[in-house]
């Protein structure tokens, strides 16, 4: 954790926003297995509804026709495998979309 502070004071002191994420596990990692039952709990009550505008989706590589199915069990995988915002973004470009919203 003292590299983490470091790094947090180096941002500061140059000015770039830079902030501590408050959890105790590494998303994207083999570590979010732990969290596993409980997410899922969690999110089990979740309504998801149809998107009105295209959702290309990081996990998928591409756009979800159905996004009523982006139920608990997409959004753990969402947080457990690996982000592949290049290769999503390299979809859209390719299917046409020049400005896209990454919601975080």
């Amino acid at each position: 954790l003292e590299s983490v502070d470091r790094v947090l004071a180096t941002c500061e002191a140059e000015g770039i926003r830079a902030r501590r994420v408050p959890i105790g596990y590494a998303s994207h990692t083999a570590h979010v297995e732990g969290i596993r039952d409980e997410l899922l709990a969690s999110l089990a009550e979740i309504s998801p509804r149809a998107a009105k505008v295209p959702f290309y989706s990081t996990v998928e590589v591409g756009p979800v026709d159905d996004t009523a199915a982006l139920d608990a069990s997409y959004w753990y995988r969402n947080l457990r495998q690996p982000v592949r915002f290049q290769e999503t973004v390299e979809r859209l470009l390719g299917d046409g979309f020049t400005a896209f919203v990454e919601p975080s």
